[in-house]
């Protein structure tokens, strides 16, 4: 009986080290290091205007969990998808062709090429709720850091002409550890651009022509990072202030 009942305690305790080692494993995708992990539950998502536009109303989504790249899509990495056959290359190759370029985000990539990137490795563009989430956290805050718009953790206002090495705010890193969410540049997410839930708002824009765009860039004002802003850009068009960051289902 004695016996019985240390096998029971060992075994518990063996149950006990499992839990608490998968606990701390979902900071990052187990064999890759630069997703980061978000917990299911409810996203506040928009914000309350008056009068009301685009981002509003403010209202409730439940979100399974999911991971999301730590870092924006950089050349290098789509480099290797162009190589392999199963993307196209950028528009304009000026960046994309320069080493000194390498850690950079991509850019003039359409929608298309963004989402071609992300299947080929067996992930998606992220919805635009998941987007948003991962930006601003459960405490539905403006900025990935906070409520307050800390101009130095970000790269925008044309203050450095250009897109940085990806990851070069750590300073601005979301609450799950994404960074760049705010800046550097706007991020193709999934859906098309239309009214939130439950909104008065018209847009003669709204349905099947445009895709949504979030994070705002390194050439627009700071203010356009905000996690609740939203942006929008024709999904065939490339251009040097969008790029991308991909997701997968938890």
């Amino acid at each position: 009986m004695q016996e019985a009942k240390k096998i029971w305690i060992a075994a518990g305790l063996v149950v006990l080290v499992l839990a608490v080692i998968n606990s701390f494993s979902k900071g990052t995708d187990e064999g890759n290091p630069d997703m980061v992990w978000v917990p299911s539950g409810l996203l506040m998502m928009g914000v309350d205007r008056s009068p009301p536009d685009d981002e509003g109303p403010l209202h409730e989504v439940r979100l399974d969990a999911y991971w999301i790249d730590r870092y924006e899509v950089s050349n290098a990495q789509y480099q290797q998808c162009v190589e392999a056959g199963a993307c196209q290359e950028p528009k304009d190759l000026r960046f994309y062709n320069d080493p000194n370029f390498a850690n950079h985000p991509v850019v003039y990539v359409t929608w298309y090429d963004a989402s071609d990137y992300c299947h080929w490795l067996g992930k998606r563009l992220p919805a635009e709720a998941e987007w948003e989430k991962a930006a601003r956290g459960d405490q539905g805050w403006l900025y990935p850091w906070g409520n307050q718009l800390v101009r130095n953790w970000l790269n925008a206002d044309n203050r450095v002409g250009s897109t940085r090495p990806v990851g070069s705010y750590p300073e601005g890193a979301s609450p799950y550890g994404a960074l760049d969410m705010a800046g550097n540049v706007w991020e193709w997410v999934d859906e098309w651009y239309e009214a939130y839930p439950g909104s008065a708002f018209q847009n003669d824009l709204f349905g099947t022509k445009y895709k949504v765009v979030r994070g705002g860039s390194w050439n627009h004002p700071a203010e356009d990072a905000r996690s609740d802003h939203r942006d929008i850009a024709h999904p065939g068009r490339a251009m040097g202030v969008v790029g991308f960051r991909c997701t997968r289902s938890g």
